[in-house]
């Protein structure tokens, strides 16, 4: 059986045709300029829809959505398609990632398992679906638009439920800066910020984040909060944070001296050439305010006050400068610039010649080491042809005695068997060294 198809029909440009569909279809109806297109320059663009009265989703399989972007080639691989029971986002929902599907520039029809979905928060109740939104970061200036969304069965086709599209118009974008000084709260978070869009920041040739801001009910601070810059127009992205529980925070005035190179945490693709975004929130259980004077930024031997180099924000309380004062403080930071970029020529410099010495002694120390390699190489294929020449002649002379002809011994007169023979053989011997003993005392006489 065909399953129930809920429909929500938008409509997105500035002319728009009627929608020719009955009242009890339709979720919600935008048309002619109220139609449910956004643009953003940098950050999150948010398109969401709160529904009085559920949506019973049980017997629905997919979501069908028209859906379109000026350009997804900014689009920042951070985006979500959310549906929840709670009738708000992060809380019993499903939710698919924006880049899992085939975008295209214009317009694109996604048809989306609503249980392949990943939970957030539990899961929703399907018989009470009470919320939509779909939220798009962009590096850029950039438009969406979403003009219908529906639920059904597999075989079912939306198509011919859109609306007829006219040409999708938009106005032109205007940068401005938009700065909330002042945060007060009892329970929740409490927090000040800033979006430069118009104005940001290079902070590339300091060193240092100057912050002056009153707190009043720190007592009921929790613990839990951050001081952030970004680059990207918004909080999460291209960020360097702080923890606040490591400020040391008291009642009244602060003045925070931040090293812009040693924060909490720091993304890879944190832009120090165009800081454009500024927030502090904390967490309160009691009452808490704060209230910002300035975000400066400068060098480490800067004073706080309102004539540092930079600046992100600046109080409505600082004094207007003459156009002579305004002159001298301009010289004065060109000075200092020339300086620092003289001090920073020399530093590499001299860090380029201890690394030219260093490679010398290095490449030095090699050809020392090479030479006395080879040297102890020589030396020991010189004694293994001596030991290989002594043993040479040890084999040979061994080889010689080896090879001699054995020598008889002299043969020993046959014993007579006459007694007679013994006795007189006997005599000789005995007389011959009788005379031979006289002969030889003679001659020594």
């Amino acid at each position: 059986m065909k399953k129930l198809a809920f429909l929500l029909l938008l409509a997105v440009t500035a002319v728009l045709m009627a929608v020719s569909v009955s009242a009890g279809e339709v979720m919600y109806q935008g048309g002619a300029e109220s139609g449910l297109y956004r643009t953003g320059y940098t950050g999150a663009i948010n398109i969401e829809l709160h529904f009085k009265e559920p949506f019973n989703l049980s017997n629905a399989d997919y979501l069908y959505l028209r859906f379109y972007v000026e350009d997804p080639e900014r689009y920042a691989n951070n985006g979500q398609i959310e549906i929840t029971s709670s009738g708000k986002c992060d809380t019993e929902e499903y939710n698919w990632n924006v880049g899992s599907f085939d975008m295209q520039a214009g317009w694109n029809e996604w048809k989306i398992d609503l249980f392949e979905g990943q939970e957030a928060g539990g899961a929703p109740d399907m018989e009470k679906i009470n919320y939509f939104r779909i939220y798009f970061f962009t590096e850029g200036d950039n438009l969406i638009a979403v003009d219908y969304l529906a639920f059904g069965g597999e075989n079912e086709d939306f198509s011919s439920l859109s609306t007829e599209l006219g040409e999708v118009k938009r106005t032109v974008h205007v940068a401005s800066d938009r700065i909330n000084r002042v945060g007060k709260g009892s329970s929740g978070s409490v927090y000040m910020q800033a979006v430069m869009e118009a104005s940001p920041v290079n902070a590339e040739d300091y060193d240092c984040m100057f912050i002056r801001f009153k707190v009043d009910g720190i007592d009921h601070f929790t613990g839990d909060g951050q001081l952030e810059l970004t680059s990207s127009m918004s909080s999460d992205q291209k960020e360097m944070n702080w923890l606040v529980s490591g400020l040391d925070l008291q009642d009244g005035w602060n003045e925070l001296k931040l090293d812009l190179y040693a924060a909490d945490n720091v993304a890879g693709d944190f832009d120090y050439a165009k800081i454009n975004f500024f927030r502090l929130y904390m967490f309160t259980e009691g009452t808490l305010k704060l209230n910002l004077d300035y975000i400066g930024f400068g060098y480490e031997d800067d004073d706080f006050g309102y004539d540092l180099p930079a600046y992100l924000v600046v109080s409505e309380d600082a004094p207007e400068l003459t156009p002579e004062e305004q002159a001298a403080r301009a010289e004065a930071q060109r000075i200092a610039a020339e300086e620092r970029a003289a001090k920073k020529a020399e530093e590499e410099a001299a860090k380029a010649e201890a690394e030219r010495i260093a490679a010398e002694e290095a490449a030095q120390k090699a050809a020392e080491e090479e030479a006395a390699r080879i040297a102890a190489e020589e030396e020991a294929a010189r004694l293994a042809e001596e030991e290989a020449a002594k043993a040479e002649e040890a084999q040979a002379a061994a080889n010689e005695e080896t090879d001699a002809p054995e020598t008889t011994a002299p043969a020993q007169p046959a014993e007579s068997s006459s007694g007679c023979g013994s006795f007189i053989c006997g005599g000789i011997v005995v007389l011959t060294t009788v005379l031979g003993s006289a002969l030889i005392a003679r001659r020594r006489r």
